[in-house]
């Protein structure tokens, strides 16, 4: 009878010791997000629908002759033109949702993908005689590894200018705000469309709460689908820190858990 009673108290030990709760893995927050952008049809569509539609909004920019200013096109670059879904799988499987180090590695293999319907857009602007200007924040020391992905992916580059505009490439430009690098092209050319994937490739929203973005959008209401184009991210951006705050993954992935409306 005591053996028996023994082995029930090992048996169903866990109810008074239970286990302990599973750690965090930030990681698998991104699976979903990522495996969309790699295989969805959905994706391939959003994107081809938002660079039809840039395509025929830079027409109608370019039935206005008067225009003292030769045009340009300023374009995001990870996420917006160029993909970067085989680096989200190696964090994933490492059980975060960005390393530095891994990420340097990534520019320099320059084997991002082009996004469904960028190639061809860029294409055709430049034969329009529309310039594009690739404002990214990737830091200037990975300028060299970026440009070899976009000769690679068949993205026009200027032989004559800079187009590919780093942060930190200038002193000025040493924050994440895209804003002056924006106004350094405007000051010689007219820039006709902005396309992004962050709120940040269109208008200065850095640090602003989620009520005050969602402000921005309203505010701007005229500008989308006409003059800016805006392309499909879910698996990272400015709306992460605008609705979790900072801290570590972890802290942030419960922080969305406890921020999501029942």
């Amino acid at each position: 009878m005591k053996k028996t009673l023994l082995l029930l108290f090992f048996a169903f030990g866990c109810a008074t010791n239970p286990p302990a709760a599973p750690q965090c893995n930030p990681g698998l927050a991104l699976v979903n997000a990522a495996a969309w952008l790699e295989s969805s049809a959905e994706y391939r569509a959003s994107a081809l629908q938002t660079y039809a539609s840039a395509r025929k909004a830079l027409d109608e920019a370019l039935l206005d002759t008067k225009a003292s200013k030769p045009p340009a096109v300023i374009l995001d670059l990870d996420e917006t033109a160029i993909q970067n879904a085989p680096f989200e799988a190696r964090v994933i499987r490492q059980g975060k949702t960005y390393d530095a180090a891994e990420w340097s590695r990534w520019v320099s293999e320059s084997a991002s993908s082009a996004v469904p319907g960028a190639a061809e857009f860029l294409a055709y602007a430049k034969s329009r005689g529309v310039t594009p200007f690739y404002i990214t924040n990737r830091k200037a020391e990975e300028e060299a590894a970026t440009r070899a992905t976009l000769e690679k992916l068949g993205f026009p580059l200027d032989a004559d200018e800079d187009t590919v505009l780093t942060r930190s490439e200038r002193k000025e430009w040493s924050a994440g705000d895209k804003g002056p690098r924006r106004d350094y092209v405007a000051e010689r050319y007219r820039v006709i469309l902005l396309l992004g994937d962050d709120l940040n490739d269109f208008i200065a929203a850095q640090g602003k709460s989620v009520e005050d973005r969602l402000g921005l959008i309203r505010a701007n209401a005229d500008k989308w689908g006409k003059t800016w184009f805006i392309l499909p991210n879910p698996v990272y951006g400015s709306w992460e820190v605008a609705s979790a705050g900072s801290g570590t993954p972890c802290e942030q992935l419960n922080r969305k858990m406890e921020s999501l409306k029942p």
